[in-house]
């Protein structure tokens, strides 16, 4: 794997989003096919994987403050704008409510899940007075793998080209952290800069959280438990603040614009604002955090190669803290051995943590997840050490992510059946 393949990588699986990328997908799909045959919308019918179901149930729409699957599959239609990709909900607001109610009172949308699908899985089909057409999401929550119109394929990816990023993955999951950190040094700075744009554009959906307290509103609460003097004005805390506060902005649908990464805006913001506010403490140049993020997000598709990109576990936990501790002993100037060692710390504390799907309480997790990556690099450069053996923590990097792969599939596939049985007996229970 040579240096501009990893840019590659880096570039692909980084990316602009506004609003959650579950429901924005939804939105993408339903969007997208409708542009295929325009007219009065008689029916929409949507499949999707368990993952995407669950993480779209229960988060806020972004510009509208409210959440439903139905609610983004009338407001990606009405309003939606399919080219912008990931964006496309960018230009929603409060008055496109009223015709999106419009719209479902005379829509008859279902909703299923696909059994036994690998990846990411989002099948829109439209019917209107024009024709009827499909549109179809693969392995990426913005990548368009089919489209029909009227029963003929209009569009469709070869499956070979469909699964380059998987392929690109594959290469992550086969290096060490030697070989990850080599590559990074080797990359020329120019190809790296773009991240900095990432804590930056991140950094202003925090103070947006901050201000406003949409959502839960941890991030308000906890800036005002440090002016009480509760919390000390300390890193750890101040990361922690910033997480929640981003988190908060993004999940209830405050129309910001955040840099996700490997499938996720809520890893994005939890691994940026993590490494970001680090340096910014540190007063680290520009190419120290660029180069520590680059590393870091190596490891977040090392983790993601092993695990999937949508999990049971808390992904913001387990892929996102562990590529933001490696970034946090990277800045410090800890070498590899620091760096193993601040992933077992933090994968032997929070493997636990479950996706109970995407909602207003991620920022709780994603506060404590962030929290638990700056301590656990502090903890590795002191000496810290987990022993092998020690739980899901083995001999080496590569025997812990193979444990990790255990411990996502086969141990843990009945949680994602099990929070959808909950999410969706509470549904009924409402109704």
């Amino acid at each position: 794997m040579n240096a501009g393949l990893m840019s590659e990588v880096l570039k692909r699986h980084v990316f602009i989003t506004v609003g959650c990328t579950d429901p924005v997908a939804i939105a993408l799909a339903a969007s997208t096919a409708y542009r295929q045959v325009p007219g009065k919308v008689i029916s929409v019918s949507m499949t999707m994987d368990r993952n995407i179901y669950k993480d779209a149930f229960s988060v806020g729409i972004p510009g509208v403050l409210q959440s439903g699957m139905d609610l983004a599959i009338a407001l990606g239609i009405l309003f939606g704008e399919p080219d912008k990709g990931l964006r496309l909900l960018e230009g929603v607001e409060a008055s496109h409510l009223e015709p999106a109610r419009e719209f479902l009172e005379e829509c008859r949308i279902s909703f299923n899940v696909a059994e036994n699908v690998k990846g990411i899985y989002v099948m829109a089909e439209v019917k209107t007075d024009a024709g009827s057409a499909t549109a179809l999401l693969r392995h990426a929550h913005d990548r368009l793998a089919e489209v029909t119109r009227n029963g003929k394929t209009v569009f469709s990816i070869a499956e070979e080209e469909e699964k380059d990023g998987d392929d690109l993955l594959k290469d992550i999951g086969s290096m060490s952290l030697k070989e990850m950190n080599g590559l990074v040094r080797k990359t020329p700075l120019e190809d790296l800069l773009f991240l900095k744009e990432a804590v930056e554009m991140n950094e202003k959906a925090a103070q947006a959280g901050v201000s406003l307290a949409p959502g839960l509103g941890l991030g308000n609460y906890l800036a005002e438990l440090r002016r009480s003097g509760f919390l000390c004005d300390d890193l750890e805390n101040d990361v922690r603040l910033k997480v929640a506060a981003a988190a908060d902005a993004r999940m209830s649908g405050l129309n910001v614009p955040i840099y996700g990464c490997f499938g996720s805006g809520n890893h994005g913001i939890t691994f940026f604002l993590t490494a970001g506010t680090t340096a910014e403490r540190l007063e680290t140049s520009d190419e120290q955090l660029v180069r520590a993020l680059a590393l870091g997000l190596l490891v977040v598709g090392l983790i993601k190669e092993n695990t999937g990109i949508l999990t049971p576990h808390c992904g913001c936990s387990i892929a996102a803290g562990a590529g933001a501790a490696v970034a946090v002993v990277s800045l410090l100037g800890g070498g590899e051995d620091e760096m193993e060692a601040a992933v077992n710390l933090l994968l032997a504390n929070l493997t636990g943590m479950l996706c109970d799907g995407a909602k207003f309480g991620c920022s709780l997790k994603m506060a404590t997840s962030s929290g638990v990556a700056v301590q656990s690099a502090w903890l590795a450069m002191k000496g810290a050490r987990v022993p092998d053996k020690n739980g899901l923590v083995g001999g080496s990097l590569a025997e812990t992510m193979r444990n990790l792969r255990i411990i996502t599939d086969p141990g843990m596939a009945g949680v994602d059946p099990a929070i959808l049985d909950v999410l969706m007996g509470s549904e009924h229970a409402e109704n």
